[in-house]
């Protein structure tokens, strides 16, 4: 089946928008919860970081004692690892709870038509939320741990063999005409001097990308092959697939390294602890190009089981099923497209149109104007002075509005989701 990027797109913003009622009943006790939880989170890992009990007393808002935190967060990690440890797993296993409890009946509703149960509260976990928690779980354990994790190993012991080799130290003769005159230099001065050869310097370290560059373009060459790609003669030869998947793969890795090298020896010198000068441009060449690739892959398989928790949480089956059956062929691009479109249409109403212009001009206007003519209403009824009440009605109007509005973008941020996953699990058992 061929995915339609505008259908698909505008029918996960439909169906945030017209159950938004529905999404609200299932969503509110959850996401309350989840306010609460943040909350408590940054005040446990306060705690653990002052070594006494910190509550919102300590702090005029919450949004302070979030800087607070930013500001000390590696003191706490560095000086006791196992508690901020426990409160991070303990904090993501609530949370992941609390989201399944209203994804899984959503994402039911989405693709399968299924209402949720009746009820104004609703906390429930069941079978449902589990598929999607587990799902949601291997997806990242496939992307990260299987595939991610051994090629960034890969690179650090690359560079770390590396090192070793260029602090070896070798015999000098400065002297030509006096076998006396001895220094001990290490491989590092002689790559600094020109001594050494190509492949000492620049051939070997590069060599080592090699494998992960044939890998990361064999899954491309493999995943338009035609048979994933029904009734498309486009590339359906194999030497013609290669070579344009080869030159697409190219220019797309050539100018993400370029993207990206900028900081690489920084970044290599820092996680090694060592001095970027002692090691050669191609050693840090090598293992950008390494991760770099891994990157490359890891996007391809998390594009390829991107519709998972749908499809797991609709067939009521932890079984793969038709998952792959919706990012075959060119519906990976498309895939791309459609997350990229969703995410940059509700980041800009988020960061613009909600925070910028309402919560920054247009509702504070009002909140002022308002304020204003009930100051001036009391005064008229009160000898000219302001009823004492009008300032903190007014500020925690104003509070609870922000919060309001937020809250009630996050439900429709997440049916947008449930009705992604639930278009995407229709498309997976569509005829194709």
């Amino acid at each position: 089946m061929t995915l339609r990027i505008f259908p698909v797109v505008g029918e996960a913003l439909h169906f945030g928008s017209r159950r938004f009622e529905t999404i609200m009943r299932v969503a509110w006790l959850p996401v309350i919860l989840l306010l609460i939880l943040n909350m408590a989170t940054v005040f446990a890992y306060l705690s653990v970081i002052a070594g006494r009990p910190i509550t919102l007393i300590d702090f005029n808002s919450l949004l302070q004692a979030e800087r607070t935190l930013a500001r000390f967060a590696a003191r706490g990690w560095s000086q006791n690892p196992e508690m901020m440890g426990i409160i991070t797993f303990a904090s993501l296993s609530l949370q992941a709870v609390m989201i399944a409890s209203f994804m899984a009946p959503l994402i039911r509703l989405a693709g399968l038509g299924v209402e949720p149960r009746p009820g104004f509260a609703r906390f429930v976990f069941g079978a449902d939320q589990i598929r999607f928690i587990v799902a949601s779980i291997l997806n990242a354990l496939v992307v990260g741990l299987i595939v991610f994790a051994p090629m960034s190993i890969a690179a650090l012991f690359l560079i770390g063999g590396i090192i070793d080799a260029l602090s070896q130290t070798f015999a000098s003769f400065p002297n030509e005409n006096s076998l006396h005159t001895i220094e001990l230099i290490t491989m590092a001065d002689r790559v600094a001097a020109g001594e050494a050869g190509w492949f000492d310097s620049f051939g070997a370290p590069l060599a080592a990308a090699i494998p992960f560059a044939f890998f990361a373009w064999l899954l491309v060459y493999l995943h338009f092959h035609p048979r994933n790609r029904p009734s498309a003669p486009v590339l359906s030869k194999p030497v013609t697939r290669a070579v344009v998947t080869l030159i697409v793969f190219g220019l797309v890795a050539f100018g993400a390294y370029f993207l990206f090298s900028a900081a690489a020896a920084g970044f290599w010198a820092n996680s090694l602890g060592v001095d970027a000068a002692l090691v050669p441009g191609a050693a840090w060449t090598s293992a950008t190009l390494i991760i770099l690739f891994s990157f490359l892959i890891l996007f391809y398989a998390s594009l390829r089981l991107s519709p998972y928790p749908g499809v797991a949480v609709c067939r009521s089956s932890l079984a793969p099923g038709p998952t792959l059956r919706v990012t075959q062929g060119w519906n990976i691009l498309r895939i791309l497209v459609i997350v990229v479109m969703l995410w940059v249409l509700l980041t800009f109403i988020q960061t613009v149109v909600i925070n910028v212009l309402l919560l920054n001009v247009i509702f504070p206007w009002v909140i002022n104007y308002l304020y204003a003519m009930t100051a001036v209403s009391t005064r008229l009824v009160n000898s000219g002075v302001t009823g004492e009440w009008v300032g903190p009605v007014f500020i925690w109007s104003w509070n609870f509005l922000k919060i309001a509005v937020n809250v009630l973008w996050t439900f429709f941020s997440y049916g947008v989701a449930a009705g992604l996953y639930g278009r995407l699990y229709k498309a997976s058992v569509a005829e194709r």
